[in-house]
């Protein structure tokens, strides 16, 4: 008998507890830690991120899965950005319509997952915006305005601007991000 997509994740996730485990697209995806330039642009990213989230009381969270319903995937982002006190599924499981910005930086191995398959699972889950920063293409991509889809979908290359609409309200500075 083939046991249930969720239990065999939280096996994996069991005997694998130092990489990122999730369900993507009824697959189960385990990811090695980050290579020293993946880490470099999550750096960067909260070297800018870092401020404003303290001012509103945000924390960040590294390696948490986001819960998008009970049937669907559980995916886990490089970044989370909650409010205080996020709704959660477990205690390693936040709501995705209880976080302020979620973040993946492109791998090799990451890259469909995170522009087609994670945003049609994060819209209908209600999380507000998602960032992908892509050092191959040198570029960053917010999704925003979540529904059954996202509405809006913003690229731009590195070096320009991106603004994080509201409750952000600031522009990251795409070339610090990408660029040494």
């Amino acid at each position: 008998m083939v046991r249930p997509l969720e239990e065999r994740f939280r096996t994996v996730r069991d005997l694998l507890p130092d990489y990122r485990v999730e369900t993507t697209g009824n697959r189960i995806v385990v990811h090695e830690s980050g290579t020293w330039q993946h880490n470099t642009v999550l750096s960067r990213l909260l070297f800018q991120i870092v401020g404003p989230a303290a001012a509103r009381g945000w924390e960040i969270w590294p390696n948490i899965t986001v819960h998008l319903g009970e049937q669907a995937d559980r995916y886990v982002p490089d970044l989370a950005v909650v409010p205080p006190s996020p709704r959660m599924a477990e205690d390693h499981a936040v709501h995705g319509d209880s976080t302020v910005l979620l973040v993946d930086v492109v791998s090799t191995s990451s890259t469909y997952d995170d522009y087609f398959v994670k945003p049609t699972g994060y819209a209908p889950a209600g999380v507000p915006l998602y960032l992908v920063i892509d050092p191959f293409q040198e570029s960053a991509t917010l999704f925003s305005e979540p529904g059954e889809r996202y509405g809006r979908e913003t690229a731009v290359g590195a070096g320009e601007p991106l603004v994080l609409p509201a409750p952000w309200e600031f522009a990251l500075d795409t070339g610090k991000l990408l660029y040494a």
